[in-house]
């Protein structure tokens, strides 16, 4: 009795499968058990391979795959980061104006109207609502709450 799915349309199709699911999960391991399926459906589209001979081969290319790829591809696919607590990064709006919605304290953080959103904001002063001030860095180790003084 045959197959409705020959035997190396299955294994690709669980390659891609694998690669897909690799956008969504983080980890980078998943994307070298899709090479595994596609080594095998290769594999398969020119030699008659045994089912043990197929999971063999499916083991093997993704175990050498994890060790002599993923560091390497990880180098390539993660990308650089920066520092954003600093002052002199170059999206820092230090000096830029913004209106304050929600009364600072010294105490309790208030919120400021700036680039069209609401951010949290500190100050070692009372600022009303309404008040404009001047950003002037991040506040304490945060780089979600801008310290803030009057205008």
């Amino acid at each position: 009795m045959g197959s409705l799915f020959s035997t190396w349309l299955i294994w690709f199709v669980m390659g891609i499968a694998l690669a897909l699911a690799e956008l969504m999960l983080p980890g980078f391991v998943i994307l070298f058990f899709a090479v595994g399926c596609l080594a095998v459906a290769g594999a398969l589209l020119i030699w008659p391979l045994t089912a043990a001979q197929q999971f063999l081969l499916f083991a093997g290319v993704t175990l050498v795959s994890i060790v002599l790829l993923r560091k390497w591809c990880i180098k390539v696919f993660q990308g650089a980061s920066s520092n954003r607590a600093e002052t002199n990064y170059d999206d820092f709006p230090k000096g830029a104006q913004a209106t304050v919605v929600k009364p600072i304290t010294t105490k309790t953080p208030g919120r400021i109207a700036f680039r069209g959103t609401l951010w949290d904001a500190a100050a070692d002063e009372y600022i009303e609502e309404g008040e404009m001030v001047e950003i002037v860095r991040f506040a304490a180790d945060s780089t979600q709450i801008f310290f803030v003084k009057k205008l």
